[in-house]
């Protein structure tokens, strides 16, 4: 009998002690990686941030939803692919033939020929520049004028032969040639779009101008500096006359003028501001009106940061590669389209997703082509130019 409640004791100890053992364990880690958590906080929210922010209010982004011309539609919503064969065409030109010709994101450049019915035909590879082709342009000697990202300034002959016409300003190195156009002189005019030598998301949330436009004569072959401190200098169009440059500023949703002719000469201005989103190419019609591709819509986390320094230099620290997220393109494809003068003529959209992070849109027998960059949609695009 004695030996009873004994038993009873080292019994009831045998089947609890497991249970709160396992608890026991259980709370230790918990407590542990809770430690590691606000440790690796503290860690992250001391170590300094590789940036010092410049604090902007970025002005409120235009209203999709009220009348005016920035009021969505789905014009871009019908949009017809003319060839996959280049998955992301930054930027669309077309030759003396009415081919088209355009690069992609892997250094080939292809060329798209169409039917006597304005069918477009299978791509064909044309060039392969070993970079990154952004801008093209022919010049008066039928040579493709090309901006490469990574090798700078570029002249490829018919035969696809390939010369670096600049990778050098003033003894340094053109960082990042993006977009271009030509004068009737033969002066080719080109965005180095930021001393950062790369797209990164620290630029966005350091907001401070690193962009330059720049000019090679093809007499001197010697290139010049016109323009210093752009946000991200980007598109490169010449008005009709040449009297102007227009380089998009796509950091600060805006157009900047440079005066070539008249008594602004030197100068520059501001030719349209608080774009509905992020400014890409520009190119020009024969009205002389200008067409910019907007690579995504605004981002209200992107304002937020630029009025909030502490936020951006915290951003700033996080790794490249877990940011591709947080500057996506919005699935909302849009371009605009702008008088002479700078006046908002009407917009473009496609909100359903189809077609979006437009870098380009270029006006060319009776169609609208669509360009687009890594993070939008594939290939290469068209609609119907009726208003």
């Amino acid at each position: 009998m004695p030996n009873k409640p004994v038993s009873s004791v080292k019994s009831t100890e045998g089947v609890n002690r497991p249970k709160r053992s396992l608890r026991a364990r259980i709370c230790r880690w918990g407590l542990s990686l809770l430690t590691v958590l606000v440790l690796g906080l503290l860690v992250f929210l001391l170590f300094p941030s590789p940036i010092k922010p410049a604090k902007w209010s970025a002005p409120t982004a235009p209203s999709f939803e009220e009348e005016g011309p920035w009021k969505q539609n789905n014009k871009l919503s019908s949009a017809q692919l003319v060839t996959d064969a280049p998955q992301f065409p930054e930027f669309i030109t077309f030759d003396k033939e009415g081919q088209l010709f355009t690069g992609d994101a892997d250094g080939k450049i292809y060329k798209v020929p169409f039917d006597t019915e304005g069918n477009p035909q299978k791509a064909q590879l044309f060039a392969d520049t070993k970079g990154t082709p952004n801008g093209l342009i022919f010049d008066a000697k039928g040579d493709l004028i090309v901006t490469d990202v990574k090798r700078g300034l570029l002249s490829i002959n018919p035969s696809g032969s390939i010369e670096v016409l600049a990778d050098q300003v003033d003894g340094k190195p053109i960082y990042l040639a993006n977009e271009l156009d030509i004068a009737k002189d033969g002066s080719i005019y080109f965005s180095d779009t930021s001393n950062y030598g790369s797209v990164t998301f620290k630029e966005i949330a350091e907001n401070k101008p690193h962009g330059r436009l720049l000019k090679y004569d093809p007499m001197t072959k010697k290139t010049t500096v016109l323009l210093e401190g752009l946000y991200f200098a980007n598109g490169v169009a010449l008005s009709a006359d040449e009297d102007f440059v227009l380089v998009a500023e796509s950091y600060h949703y805006q157009l900047t003028r440079y005066w070539l002719k008249g008594p602004k000469k030197g100068t520059s201005d501001i030719f349209a501001d608080n774009l509905a989103g992020f400014p890409d190419n520009i190119t020009r019609d024969d009205q002389g009106h200008f067409w910019v591709g907007i690579f995504t819509t605004r981002l209200s986390f992107v304002d937020q940061m630029h009025s909030n320094p502490w936020l951006a230099s915290t951003m700033a620290k996080v790794p490249q590669s877990l940011l591709s997220g947080a500057s996506a393109p919005a699935k909302h494809g849009l371009a605009a389209e702008f008088s002479p003068q700078g006046e908002l003529i009407g917009s473009w959209h496609d909100p359903v997703g189809k077609l979006y992070g437009v870098t380009t849109a270029v006006s060319h027998n009776g169609y609208l082509y669509i360009g687009t960059a890594p993070g939008g949609s594939k290939g290469v695009h068209r609609v119907l130019l009726t208003k």
